[in-house]
């Protein structure tokens, strides 16, 4: 008897095949080393004109690309649905059409976002209903009619206390851009894997309501506290920002409901799933991993000058403005020491202001920042110290490939950083630029406790965090849920 091959629905949203960090090197190692199994990819995309960062490898079979912005109808860029069949769906989605079928869909999906998601079993039938009728019916011709519209400013008037007519345009375009993943029909699966509890879940729960696909969802960076604090620099009236932190709440509520099994990468996050009504028993914590052999020690230059290393990309979360801070104090008392921030450039207006903050500093010739490096195993060999500031993590690969390659690690004590570094390390309370600067100096100024630290470092990830076993739960995970399936 012929076994069907495993498939699974990978969602993403803003990273892998298009953006570089933690969540895409997860993506690129999985699917890399699980060769057998054949993987669509559904990536929602920022824009249509964003270039892949990563090879395309033969398991994955088929990406349906679903950009946000930067496209007049949602359909256009993608091949799935011949023409003629769109614009027979426009051509016959009438005003009527959109208030006999669509409206009363509309006001139980504002009810549940005005709630932020307080009941995610109903949150979740009303967006696989919303999908059934988007597979009939035009999106824009929908979501722009003057019905919803109406709809729209009645629910959010009877919410709230008269929102303006800037708030409710604001608001209903951003409901426009959110929910395009709606008009995409979700191809069928043995699984479905969410990369986070965010708006790339929602394929996967209309699945699992359509054809009874179990749901996987991996949590990397808690996405409901990071878009709080996101919102909380947002500059935004408040009822704009209450109703999208309403409606991201939801949508996070309800991956926790629909997903079989919830797979953080660190203990850490499980503390948010069950605080939003995630069963204890449906948590299993999955660590990331890395390759020893690649990722592996190699000697630093005895007369090279101190370097402090950094990998991570110029975004608030990373808070290079610490980082900056750090080196000011370091360099008080170490002339020679210099400093890498090895990272792509996220945010534009964070980078600038990270320029002006080093100009203001006097440390143009002492850190380096703004760019990513082809070979992040060199920019570990290069560090006497890797330095991480963030103010929110998950379970960062800067830190186990640092520790695999042998190299004494300081890090902010946020999320599940403390899991990895343990005593192999320096924790640090986030934005206290002058514990961390007193932490890396000590480093500096004592190599056999960096050596020491660095070499527990090494045991540490050896025993605990080889990408081997990270790949083996996943695929044992996919393995069980796709038999349960397979024999229901």
């Amino acid at each position: 008897m012929t076994m069907t091959p495993l498939s699974v629905l990978m969602t993403t949203e803003g990273t892998y095949p298009y953006g570089a960090g933690g969540v895409s090197t997860w993506c690129d190692a999985l699917i890399r080393n699980t060769p057998d199994v054949r993987y669509v990819l559904l990536p929602i995309m920022m824009n249509p004109h964003v270039e892949a960062k990563f090879e395309p490898l033969a398991n994955i079979r088929r990406v349906v690309h679903v950009p946000l912005w930067g496209v007049e109808e949602p359909a256009e860029f993608r091949r799935d649905t011949p023409f003629a069949h769109l614009y027979e769906r426009k051509y016959i989605t009438r005003t009527s059409d959109v208030e006999a079928e669509f409206i009363p869909l509309f006001r139980r999906l504002l009810q549940c976002i005005n709630t932020a998601g307080a009941d995610p079993a109903e949150f979740g039938r009303v967006l696989f209903e919303m999908e059934s009728y988007f597979r009939r019916r035009d999106y824009n011709v929908t979501m722009k009619s003057a019905p919803v519209w109406d709809a729209f400013r009645t629910a959010m008037e009877a919410f709230s206390d008269l929102p303006s007519l800037f708030d409710l345009t604001e608001c209903l375009r951003w409901l426009y851009r959110f929910l395009i993943v709606l008009d995409v029909a979700p191809p069928r699966t043995s699984v479905t894997h969410s990369t986070a509890a965010a708006f790339c879940g929602i394929p996967c729960i209309t699945a699992k309501l359509r054809h009874g696909t179990p749901m996987i969802l991996t949590e990397h960076g808690v996405y409901l506290r990071e878009q709080n604090l996101f919102l909380s620099r947002f500059r935004r009236l408040f009822f704009c920002k209450q109703f999208l932190l309403n409606l991201i709440t939801a949508v996070v509520r309800a991956n926790y409901h629909f997903a079989d099994v919830v797979t953080p990468v660190c203990h850490y996050n499980t503390r948010w799933e069950l605080a939003h009504g995630t069963p204890q028993q449906k948590i299993r914590v999955i660590y990331n991993g890395v390759d020893p052999d690649v990722f592996a020690p190699a000697p630093r230059m005895v007369d090279a000058r101190p370097h402090v290393v950094a990998t991570a990309r110029i975004d608030p979360l990373k808070d290079i403005e610490t980082f900056l801070r750090v080196a000011a104090r370091v360099r008080e008392t170490h002339r020679d020491v210099h400093f890498t921030v090895f990272g792509a450039v996220a945010d534009r207006e964070y980078f600038d202001r990270c320029l002006a903050l080093r100009r203001e500093l006097q440390l143009d010739d002492v850190v380096a920042m703004g760019e990513a490096t082809s070979d992040v195993v060199a920019a570990y060999a290069d560090a006497d110290v890797v330095l991480l500031t963030s103010i929110s993590e998950a379970f960062p690969y800067s830190v186990i490939e640092a520790m695999s390659c042998e190299r004494a690690v300081v890090a902010s004590d946020v999320g599940g950083v403390s899991e990895a570094l343990e005593d192999c390390g320096i924790l640090v309370k986030p934005r206290d630029d002058a514990a961390f600067a007193a932490a890396v100096t000590r480093l500096l100024d004592d190599r056999t406790l960096r050596e020491r630290y660095a070499s527990r470092a090494r045991r540490r990830v050896l025993e605990e965090f080889r990408l081997s076993s990270s790949v083996s739960a996943y695929l044992d995970l996919y393995r069980e849920l796709g038999h349960q399936r397979a024999v229901a």
